[in-house]
């Protein structure tokens, strides 16, 4: 059974979950209100249909383990203590989402909102906890045994480093990474999926691929995470960089995987350290964290340069081949994320979801940004998930 979706245009948010034997993922994807005028008017209302998408799939803020706000623009005012206020929560700085100065498609509009959230369905299955340590933004859930690590706006030391190459800006932001993941009792060899956002992505990918790649050989990874490489910058930072990372660590009954290429290839033969794909599967339930998928074929070449009809019918079809490797497809997204060029290309992106089979109830954010290789016109990440029965689950 696919993960349940509902669509509310009146509310101007959408909603999907996946139940498993012990917990519920919740994904939420609000936008503003079309009455709502200017900056902080929008975000305001983004704010509370986010928060009624969470009380439709009966959650609350205290849920969320992890989120990203879409800006249009730097606003001059706090966009975590507005939203913290907006929902009513008391310390702004422990919000689990990154807020990223990258512009949604639809014109006007400010602001997005994406949420991921998890909620206990047996005593096997903790709370969202936000942690006391110091270090980055992290939350924890304990789930089956596992415990479920997210680390978010992580960015380098520029105070320490000063001028240094983003090749050892990178290096040395995975090693703080590392670094939490260990003062919590996890580590870097339990990835998941990570997010990893480039000011200037044209020109500092390659430089940035040096340094992930390094510090990935120098930690002796075998399986490596899901990954989206975009440009982006975190609201209220100068870095040049940062990045999320979702973690799950060994011990308990979740397993994780790294996904088949299927159509596309291993990134890891052109030089970029990631998995087409991460398939998480614990009691009951199993997610792909498809990552950053865009039209390439197996040799690593761009598909249909300068036509975005055809770069984006490649792009659902590799995103499908990804998918159907573990026995899913789009109809099981739960939660996707888009990337454009051009704004121009919204409907045209519309038009391929539908021809390739991607729910429109499915959450989904469309925002603005270059991509790693100046002639991909648009690229896609997504959620895809499902209930299974428990004997058809089995660790490793």
């Amino acid at each position: 059974m696919a993960g349940s979706r509902t669509r509310r245009p009146e509310a101007s948010f959408q909603i999907a979950q996946v139940d498993g034997a012990d917990a519920s993922d919740l994904f939420v994807h609000a936008i503003p209100a079309p009455a709502a005028s200017d900056d902080r008017a929008q975000f305001q209302s983004m704010a509370q249909n986010a928060l009624q998408g969470l009380r439709a799939l009966g959650a609350v803020p205290a849920d969320v383990a992890a989120g990203w706000v879409y800006l249009r623009r730097q606003p001059s005012w706090s966009v975590r203590h507005e939203l913290a206020a907006a929902w009513n929560q008391p310390d702004a700085e422990r919000l689990p989402l990154s807020f990223l100065i990258q512009p949604p498609a639809t014109g006007g509009c400010f602001c997005e909102m994406q949420i991921h959230a998890s909620r206990p369905r047996s005593d096997r299955c903790s709370v969202v906890w936000k942690g006391s340590l110091p270090g980055p933004l992290c939350t924890t859930v304990l789930r089956a045994g596992a415990r479920h690590l997210r680390v978010l706006s992580l960015v380098p030391r520029l105070d320490v480093l000063g001028d240094a190459p983003l090749a050892d800006l990178a290096y040395e932001m995975f090693a703080l990474a590392s670094h939490a993941l260990t003062d919590r009792g996890l580590s870097i060899h339990d990835g998941v999926r990570t997010w990893i956002y480039l000011r200037d992505i044209e020109r500092d990918y390659e430089a940035f691929n040096q340094g992930r790649r390094r510090f990935f050989q120098d930690a002796g990874m075998v399986r490596f995470p899901a990954s989206t490489g975009i440009e982006a910058a975190l609201a209220d930072s100068d870095s040049p960089l940062a990045m999320d990372l979702y973690v799950v660590g060994s011990g308990g009954e979740a397993a994780i995987d790294a996904m088949d290429a299927a159509p596309m290839g291993e990134a890891r033969a052109y030089g970029s350290f990631f998995s087409r794909g991460a398939l998480l599967r614990e009691p009951g339930e199993q997610l792909a964290f498809l990552s950053g998928t865009a039209s390439i074929d197996l040799r690593g070449r761009i598909v249909a340069p300068g036509d975005a009809k055809g770069q984006l019918r490649c792009m659902f079809a590799n995103a499908a081949g990804v998918l159907g490797q573990a026995g899913l497809g789009l109809a099981d997204a739960v939660s996707a994320t888009a990337y454009l060029k051009r704004p121009a290309l919204l409907a045209d992106f519309r038009g391929a979801a539908q021809a390739a089979g991607l729910p429109a109830s499915v959450p989904t954010a469309v925002v603005v940004a270059d991509i790693c290789r100046p002639e991909w016109l648009c690229e896609i990440e997504l959620v895809a998930g499902r209930a299974i029965a428990a004997s058809a689950y089995n660790t490793p």
